[in-house]
């Protein structure tokens, strides 16, 4: 049945198209951002490592909220929570392009990075129960690759802009492409809405005062961290995460204006190279990954992210840094599908709720630390040794997925991806 499905028909389902369309908006207003978010910070004076604070303030703040975040959608519904996520994230990014100093700069920001977490624990928990389950990894491509397509178009744009009207104009765009977002998800989800069968997937407990959930949380994170393969997966995630905010939001910006003197407008041409390279190769991607294996897929992938990641930092001139960021592209681009699929091969359907939640919980860590030591370590060590620390959890992931086995066809799991 699966290998009937294809990019139509996944389309035509319109929960999915609502989905898709809002993730494509959403990571617009954050494209416009990314490519001079580092920038504006050492507008404010500060250097490398509290540049790379600010980026992972917005992913801390996530981090911290993705229990609390699958709470509150529980409680209020995939609409009110989910609309609810992108005010505050609109609020937070107005605040933050209007922040006076570094420190409220970063608060306003992190308030962005909560209002985030309620936002996709509500699109995850949509898509989880409207998607048949067959279709749910050739989906989650389509919903990745919306991430992918509004980042390219908001990077470009993004970087005009700067160049025009200052490093902060980007924010204030995306809070007006985050609040259009509000309107049209409150609408367009309220339409879905009354016609999902059950209860969230995502938390398949009680949630009565909230304390019900959190008191059996303990008992089921160690049930669900025993299921094998899984400890593969989670650091997959951790690792792929981790590249993605060490280099594309933290390294990449820094490096092509102090090192190679690009302007906002060269920066954000350069991300939207790499990132047009890795949504080309996205479905692919996950089609591959279906037909041959989650390893076949990403073993070379890793590989390939590894030394990639160590060439960034080697290039001498912007035409040269274009060329190897889109060699990096397309190695992300295969290397980010399947975790998500491993995920859906291991975890068995009763146990889906906890797993995502620790998927994403360990994303998000990822998202945290990587901006966190890459800033550190290109003001202490210089950029090359920063890109090369930065490939490390790359090259741990790939020696875990050496050493385990294939995940797809694994007895007892959901099969979400299959």
């Amino acid at each position: 049945m699966a290998a009937k499905t294809t990019p139509r028909t996944i389309l035509a389902d319109r929960s999915v198209a609502t989905v898709v369309g809002l993730a494509f908006l959403i990571l617009f207003g954050a494209g416009l951002v990314l490519p001079v978010l580092p920038l504006y910070a050492r507008s404010f004076g500060v250097g490398y490592a509290q540049a790379g604070l600010l980026v992972a303030s917005y992913s801390f703040a996530r981090l911290v909220c993705d229990l609390v975040a699958g709470i509150v959608v529980d409680r209020w519904g995939e609409r009110a929570a989910g609309a609810m996520g992108l005010a505050l994230t609109t609020v937070g990014a107005l605040l933050t392009g209007l922040a006076p100093t570094f420190s409220l700069a970063l608060a306003f920001w992190a308030s962005a990075g909560a209002g985030s977490a309620v936002v996709f624990a509500a699109m995850y928990s949509y898509l989880l129960k409207v998607v048949p389950k067959e279709r749910m990894g050739r989906t989650l491509s389509f919903f990745y690759g919306a991430f992918n397509g509004g980042v390219v178009a908001g990077a470009l744009l993004g970087g005009v802009i700067a160049s025009r009207f200052g490093l902060a104009s980007p924010l204030f765009l995306m809070a007006g492409a985050t609040f259009i977002a509000t309107l049209l998800y409150f609408r367009l989800v309220q339409a879905e809405g009354p016609g999902l069968p059950g209860p969230p997937l995502v938390h398949t407990e009680s949630t009565r005062g909230g304390f019900g959930l959190l008191g059996r949380s303990g008992s089921r994170l160690a049930r669900v961290a025993r299921t094998p393969g899984f400890g593969m997966v989670i650091a997959t995630n951790l690792a792929y995460l981790w590249m993605v905010a060490a280099i594309f939001d933290t390294l990449l910006p820094l490096f092509a204006r102090d090192a190679l003197q690009m302007s906002a407008l060269g920066i954000g041409i350069v991300f939207s190279v790499a990132l047009a390279a890795e949504f080309i190769v996205l479905y692919p991607a996950g089609s591959l990954s279906d037909r041959r294996g989650r390893r076949f897929v990403l073993l070379p992938s890793l590989a390939a992210l590894a030394v990639m990641t160590v060439a960034v930092g080697l290039a001498q001139s912007p035409l040269g840094l274009a060329a190897v960021v889109a060699l990096l592209g397309i190695a992300s681009g295969f290397a980010g599908v399947p975790p998500a699929a491993m995920l859906a091969d291991v975890i068995p359907e009763h146990q889906s709720g906890t797993g995502v939640g620790i998927f994403r919980f360990s994303g998000d860590l990822g998202f945290t630390l990587g901006p966190l030591v890459a800033g550190f370590t290109a003001g202490t060590l210089g950029f090359q040794a920063a890109f090369a620390i930065a490939a490390l959890p790359t090259i741990a992931a790939f020696v875990l997925v050496a050493r385990g086995q294939e995940t797809l066809g694994q007895p007892g799991a959901s099969g979400v991806a299959k």
